[in-house]
């Protein structure tokens, strides 16, 4: 698998985490799924996440990440199973909120997205609580 990283803003309170890193997470949270497919993470501003969440969620307001998934005929091997959007200044600011590192938080939502991709969901307390889980125990793998 694949992960291109593509990075349109720098982040004015941290570092972005090691493109090294980022693929190994991302690569762990997709899985199997993903084998032979291409996976983008793009670090973005808040004007394009909010741009995105208007125009294809109906959301007019900032988000953390926005993750795109490709299928029919853009599902093929070798061509990118999605798209991982992560706002850098919101990013920035939950890990001032939740006491953690700017690079931290913002792998956990490169992770959250492809965790996104590979079909968890979280719309409930619950899923979001094992969402949250699964995102702490592949960046411990990725980070090993």
């Amino acid at each position: 698998m694949k992960v291109n990283i593509f990075r349109l803003v720098r982040p004015r309170k941290c570092r972005l985490p090691s493109g090294a890193l980022v693929s190994r997470a991302v690569g762990l949270a997709l899985g199997r799924a993903a084998r032979g497919r291409e996976v983008n993470v793009i670090f973005c501003g808040a004007a394009k996440i909010i741009s995105l969440n208007r125009d294809f969620l109906g959301k007019n307001r900032i988000t953390d990440v926005i993750a795109f998934g490709y299928s029919g005929e853009a599902a093929g091997a070798g061509l990118p199973c999605g798209d991982i959007y992560v706002c850098v200044p919101q990013g920035e600011r939950q890990a001032a909120a939740y006491g953690n590192s700017g690079q931290e938080e913002l792998l956990t939502l490169c992770v959250h997205g492809a965790l996104h991709l590979s079909g968890m969901d979280d719309a409930t307390p619950a899923q979001r609580a094992a969402m949250d889980r699964a995102a702490q125990r592949v960046i411990a793998k990725a980070r090993a």
